[in-house]
């Protein structure tokens, strides 16, 4: 099997995009790709938050419309900018190299340079709040 064919088999099999199987096929082991590849998806990180106006749901529909993933967009070499991150849809969909993401709202920056410089500490100091509603009220 190409390389080619091995991509394809993979976004076909899990219903994904094109850059992101292509990712998913360099860092799987070849000897057992699919359920190499399986795990890999599974590990992926996903969007932490939902936000208004978030483009999740135009995803689909903009695959459908052959508008995306960008034709030729190279997860290695390419550069990600994502002015209105939000939720981070797209981003976490196409899991690119090198991202450079912003967003008016500050709090939100803030937050993605936590998780992105420190998540060992925040999840540390989540861990001392309670799993209850009386709690936060």
């Amino acid at each position: 099997m190409t390389k080619d064919q091995a991509i394809l088999e993979i976004k076909e099999t899990f219903n994904i995009n094109t850059i992101y199987a292509n990712r998913v096929f360099l860092l799987a082991d070849k000897t057992n790709l699919i359920k190499d590849a399986s795990r890999i998806i599974s590990e992926k990180p996903k969007p932490f938050v939902k936000w208004v106006g978030g483009k999740r749901q135009l995803l689909t529909q903009f695959r459908l419309m052959k508008l995306y993933p960008p034709e030729k967009f190279d997860i290695k070499t390419g550069r990600y900018f994502e002015p209105f991150v939000g939720g981070g849809a797209v981003f976490f969909d196409l899991l690119p190299e090198k991202a450079f993401l912003s967003d008016l709202n500050n709090e939100l920056v803030t937050t993605y340079n936590v998780i992105k410089n420190n998540v060992e500490d925040l999840i540390r100091l989540l861990k001392k709040h309670k799993l209850d509603k009386e709690y936060f009220l």
